[in-house]
């Protein structure tokens, strides 16, 4: 079995044990979010959209690939089971990668380019408490038609 398809079952069998875990505790969601989720979307994009994931941990991004013309791009990569995810502010241009996944273990690729494109539609939208703007996958499946065009 090839690391996707054991992907996919690692992400199966992680559904499978939140089921279990609300059938014995039925009043917790046991929901799985977080860091194991990212690093779920880290793993996807390493495997499938060839990011060379960082070592360490560091703010923005999470790790690079090389473009078109051979220059390097830092990428920040979001995960989320819901219909929107957030974007805190880049520091400077880069792509962004956002999944969404599902508990059959399979996923969607929502938006796979530039992420200023992305922070600049954003523009009206005022920013949070954590100094976050959200967005609407259905927001970035239309950025990301553009992002394809361009390609």
């Amino acid at each position: 079995m090839n690391k996707i398809n054991q992907l996919k079952e690692a992400i199966k069998d992680l559904y499978s044990s939140v089921a279990k875990l609300r059938a014995v505790f039925p009043g917790k969601p046991f929901t799985p979010d977080g860091r194991i989720v990212g690093d779920i979307g880290e793993a996807i994009a390493a495997l499938k959209f060839n990011v060379v994931l960082d070592r360490k941990l560091r703010r923005d991004w999470d790790g690079y690939r090389i473009d078109s013309s051979g220059k390097k791009c830092e990428v920040q990569v979001k995960t989320t089971q819901k219909d929107e995810t957030y974007l805190k502010k880049p520091p400077h241009e880069g792509d962004l990668i956002v999944f969404k996944i599902f508990d059959n273990g399979e996923w969607e690729c929502c938006y796979d380019g530039k992420i200023m494109r992305v922070w600049n539609s954003l523009a009206k939208q005022k920013l949070d408490s954590t100094g976050a703007k959200f967005i609407q996958l259905a927001r970035l499946r239309n950025l990301n038609k553009i992002a394809e065009r361009e390609k």
